[in-house]
């Protein structure tokens, strides 16, 4: 059911947008924005902090309601793939209840990723990830514990979040995704949101 409204929201707003295919997952216009810099070095704390600061302002700047009930979707392999990660510390930066009435099914995705089949023509493969769907209000999130696991990760800090989250606005279609320490990415379906 949640998963089926969530389907309808992309068709609505983001048509060519399939939760199957996480490489379609963008709004008609996207902005990137540097969040690391060229100041701090890699696996330093004082990178971590900057990142995370700049992408919780572009959070809080993009989601400005706390009250706003958004869409949360996360793609989790079954495994991190780095070591300073554990799946289950994402899961406790939501309200355990909420939380708990997210869809939450293994499903074959196409990571956009090409192989050969039998007869040699390429083909997109398929993977099995766990896709999480929720919907919660802002102020139930605990973002900065989020981004900073974010940035975490890739440096070898701790904790560090491997899953690949994305927030989405129904109310003004903007979208929000911290791709790592160096980067994330707003978007929407018309350039002035």
């Amino acid at each position: 059911m949640l998963r089926k409204e969530f389907q309808n929201y992309f068709d609505k707003v983001y048509p060519y947008t399939r939760i199957e295919t996480e490489h379609t997952i963008r709004g008609q216009v996207r902005i990137q924005f540097e969040l690391g810099g060229e100041i701090y070095k890699n696996g330093t704390n004082e990178r971590v902090n900057q990142a995370t600061k700049r992408a919780e302002s572009l959070f809080r700047d993009t989601f400005n309601n706390p009250n706003s009930v958004i869409w949360v979707l996360i793609y989790e392999c079954p495994e991190p793939n780095f070591s300073n990660s554990s799946n289950e510390y994402l899961y406790k930066q939501f309200p355990t209840k909420q939380f708990e009435k997210f869809y939450n099914q293994i499903e074959q995705v196409n990571p956009c990723e090409f192989t050969t089949d039998k007869n040699g023509k390429y083909v997109l493969e398929k993977a099995e990830v766990r896709i999480i769907i929720g919907k919660l209000p802002v102020f139930e999130i605990i973002i900065e514990n989020i981004l900073r696991g974010i940035a975490n990760t890739e440096m070898g800090l701790k904790p560090g979040i491997d899953q690949r989250i994305f927030f989405f606005d129904p109310l003004t279609d903007k979208a929000f995704h911290m791709y790592d320490d160096r980067r994330c990415y707003i978007s929407s379906d018309e350039a002035k949101k």
